[in-house]
């Protein structure tokens, strides 16, 4: 790769405040829910040997509500010890310490289980134990060590808990070989580490850039061990390239791991399915239920004019773009030690029930629609997010969109937005 490619690469990964335009793909990856006519209850069909369940719109045990008692905040304009630039990812150990991904300072934060700071882990930079666009984290297999995602160019950062190195994990091709591996998300299950990301190269010549999405595993040496899901663009900038927020959209967010290291992948874009692969790349099951994609809103159709058009600044001169009018159907996944997946949906996230923040629907390991839960808790729905640890806590991260729209460089939904929080509940 030529130092113009190199530059060219970073224009269109770069954004304002030293995040990526990656962001994009990753962040726009919703869901929704709606409820819809009761449909048979769910029975498996078997298509190509795997099991489909298809289930009816309704559970089957119907709503609950989640019980949450809040153990601490920490962040926010009262705070003097801790100052949030952008969360991005948070994990939890088995002894109760949170750790907190702030891509903006390029630090991870470790907050014991009363809330106290404990120490902070990496810094900015490319030395051993530093790293620089980040987005996510995970605890590498063993879990003695806290894998750091660094989207471009892609690798892990190891880092052991107590701070120390713990040695880098390199991914895909270097950009004297005329491309690159973008890292946009990472979770390990077992002795699964699981990433996503896009292999990108170049054609100088025909100005074009082909872009493979993937969702693969990899070992400790860098090399793949099993690919679960691709997905080839080709983006043309010879004649009047249009970017679609379809043709970016992947599973950043619609991936979760579970502890035996199964792959949960909410494929399809408008479309409530889920499949499960084993650790070894195999389909072993299909699952998911009656729903209706939802039409953006005119807020969050703002939105994401918004995040495009700030893409739009990072590409060559006359680039249209093309905007989607509704959400995808599946926002996020989580897996649970008790084998069920929970998953998020955007009217679940953006348009919950009065009084209620969040709204997830939960499936049991065969794939059956069994309950929805409700949390009901003060917070600004669609705003504020919230994600469900394996370790039993409920992790409310206040103003996330505000940040990220300001670290993008687009446009702010409240210019009078406060200060970003952490906000750790105990599941009762």
């Amino acid at each position: 790769m030529t130092s113009r490619d190199c530059a060219l690469a970073r224009r269109l990964f770069r954004t304002r405040g030293g995040a990526f335009s990656l962001w994009l793909p990753m962040l726009i990856a919703s869901g929704l829910l709606l409820a819809a006519a009761p449909l048979a209850a769910a029975e498996p069909v078997l298509k190509d040997g795997v099991p489909h369940v298809t289930n009816p719109a309704a559970p089957r045990d119907g709503v609950e509500e989640l019980r949450l008692e809040e153990c601490w905040r920490r962040g926010g304009e009262d705070d003097d010890e801790v100052i949030l630039g952008l969360v991005s990812s948070v994990l939890t150990d088995k002894d109760g310490n949170l750790y907190v991904l702030d891509a903006q300072q390029n630090e991870i934060l470790v907050f014991g289980p009363d809330g106290r700071l404990l120490r902070t882990l990496g810094r900015r930079g490319q030395g051993p134990g530093e790293f620089e666009n980040a987005q996510r984290i995970t605890f590498l297999p063993g879990g003695d060590a806290i894998g750091v995602a660094q989207t471009f160019p892609g690798k892990f950062v190891g880092i052991n808990l107590d701070g120390t190195p713990a040695g880098d994990i390199k991914l895909g091709g270097e950009p004297a070989a005329g491309g690159f591996c973008a890292l946009i998300g990472a979770q390990t299950g077992g002795d699964n580490l699981v990433a996503a990301g896009i292999d990108v190269a170049f054609n100088q010549a025909e100005a074009t850039m082909n872009r493979n999405h993937f969702v693969r595993s990899y070992r400790r040496d860098g090399t793949v061990g099993h690919e679960y899901h691709t997905k080839n663009v080709r983006w043309d900038f010879s004649s009047g390239f249009t970017m679609k927020e379809t043709d970016n959209d992947y599973v950043w967010w619609r991936m979760a791991v579970d502890r035996e290291g199964r792959v949960f992948l909410g494929i399809p874009r408008e479309d409530y399915e889920i499949s499960v692969y084993s650790p070894e790349g195999k389909l072993e099951r299909v699952f998911g239920r009656a729903y209706e994609t939802w039409p953006r809103s005119a807020k969050i159709q703002a939105r994401f004019d918004s995040i495009v058009d700030a893409q739009l600044r990072q590409l060559p001169p006359g680039t249209n773009v093309d905007v989607a009018k509704v959400e995808q159907d599946i926002w996020g996944i989580q897996c649970q030690p008790d084998g069920t997946c929970w998953v998020t949906t955007s009217r679940g996230m953006y348009e919950p029930p009065a009084g209620v923040f969040t709204v997830w629907d939960v499936f049991d390991r065969d794939g059956v629609f069994v309950k929805q839960v409700q949390a009901k808790v003060p917070g600004k729905p669609g705003t504020d997010l919230m994600l469900v640890t394996e370790h039993g806590f409920a992790i409310m991260i206040t103003g996330f969109w505000d940040s990220v729209l300001s670290v993008m460089g687009a446009t702010a939904e409240d210019d009078d937005a406060e200060s970003m929080q952490i906000v750790c509940y105990k599941i009762l």
